[in-house]
């Protein structure tokens, strides 16, 4: 259930996205009322396939997984999130249609929540919320366009060693079955790479 956010979590929420576009204090002031506080327990689904998702999610503590379901019943995760990132489906938000991916809790998640036409208004309405806006789609293309080009040109153990490298934070915190999933390759195959690198 979403409550009003704590004056903390707020000042936290602020100091974060002000690594991407610093926000001035009247932009704030127009903002914070904006945001409401949820908290979801580990396993909980913060977004679902097959359903709509009209806000977004800026995760000030936890652990999350984005995943696709196939049909058969097979899991495949697309990517993970920590504090600091925001979770959403943009293709839903900007055209309406379902969410094709699921997001769930791996960890008890602390989110502020604000929807996407309140984010529209904002960076309507204030230069600085716009410009945060724009850095936010462009982290999650170069994202996406990076995921793209790993599956292409580089190996699975090469793959492993980036997804080290880039989530060392949290990289103990993800059982290695979904590390396998994320990584597009069984966790038969995993334990094989890491007995190679002599992780185990």
């Amino acid at each position: 259930m979403a409550t009003p956010p704590s004056s903390s979590k707020l000042a936290e929420l602020r100091t974060s996205l002000g690594k991407l576009q610093a926000l001035s204090d009247d932009s704030w002031v127009s903002a914070a009322p904006l945001f409401s506080y949820q908290k979801f327990s580990s396993g909980e689904c913060i977004i679902e396939a097959g359903q709509p998702v009209s806000d977004l999610y800026f995760l000030t503590s936890g652990l999350a997984r984005f995943y696709y379901l196939h049909p058969k019943g097979k899991e495949f995760n697309k990517s993970f999130a920590a504090g600091g990132n925001v979770m959403s489906s943009i293709t839903s938000l900007t055209t309406g249609q379902a969410s094709t991916f699921y997001v769930q809790a791996l960890a008890t998640c602390e989110c502020l929540r604000l929807s996407y036409n309140s984010l529209l208004l904002l960076a309507e309405q204030h230069k600085d919320w716009n410009t945060l806006t724009l850095r936010l789609l462009e982290q999650l293309s170069i994202k996406k366009e990076a995921r793209e080009a790993d599956f292409l040109l580089l190996t699975a153990t090469e793959r492993y060693e980036k997804f080290l490298r880039e989530s060392a934070s949290i990289v103990d915190l993800i059982p290695n079955y979904h590390i396998a999933s994320y990584l597009g390759i069984s966790e038969v195959a995993l334990s094989r790479i890491r007995n190679r690198l002599r992780l185990t």
